[in-house]
This record gives structure tokens, C-alpha cells and sequence, in this order.
């Protein structure tokens, strides 16, 4: 199987386990009177948890995007010739005078 599909994959369990985690029954379980650090023990559930989603869909996207990014083109050669700054994009000895392929025939129009 291929890593796109696994991380696709993950992402709909990723989903599927935060419906379950902020489902009503399961914050029942977390709905008692006490403190934890002087923070309700509901609400604290419900930011630990939130952040924990937020933790794993980033890392999932992270892998995603690396997954999906193209390799870099490679072309077999010695690599081109660059221009420097000041020099022309003409090619040729800079005399203006055409090629033999570039000449036209002027009175053919």
C-alpha cells in the first residue's frame, strides 16, 4: 500500500476517533464535580483532548503534503549555460547578422 493512501487512511481514523472522544457519553464520564489543578476535570479533558486532535491531524498533514510532493526533476547533462548580469539573451556572435537557419526568403510573402 502506498504511503498517500496509508495517510488518507489515518485521517479517517483520526476523524472517526475524535467523533468518539468528543461523543456526549464519553464526556459523561469526565462531567464529575472535581478539580484537577483547580481546573474542572470536564473542561480539562476537553483541551487535552482537543489539543492531542490537533497534535495528530497536524502531523498527519505534515506527511501528507510530503507524500504528495513530486520528486525533483532531474535532467541527464552538464547543466546550462546561465546568463550573467549585463549579457544579452542573444545568441550568436552579436553582430546581427542572421544564421544561415534563421534567413528568410523576403520576397516570398
Amino acid at each position: 500500500m502506498n504511503r498517500l493512501r496509508r495517510n488518507g487512511e489515518w485521517s479517517v481514523v483520526l476523524f472517526v476517533v475524535a467523533l468518539l472522544v468528543f461523543n456526549p457519553p464519553v464526556l459523561s464520564i469526565f462531567s464529575v464535580p472535581d478539580l484537577l489543578f483547580g481546573i474542572p476535570t470536564l473542561y480539562l479533558y476537553i483541551f487535552v483532548a482537543w489539543g492531542g486532535v490537533i497534535v495528530l491531524l497536524a502531523f498527519n498533514v505534515s506527511r501528507l503534503i510530503e507524500s504528495e510532493s513530486p520528486p525533483p526533476l532531474r535532467i541527464p547533462g552538464p547543466p546550462p549555460e546561465t546568463l550573467r548580469p549585463g549579457d544579452d539573451d542573444v545568441v550568436g556572435d552579436g553582430s546581427g547578422e542572421r544564421s544561415g537557419s534563421e534567413r528568410r526568403d523576403e520576397g516570398s510573402y
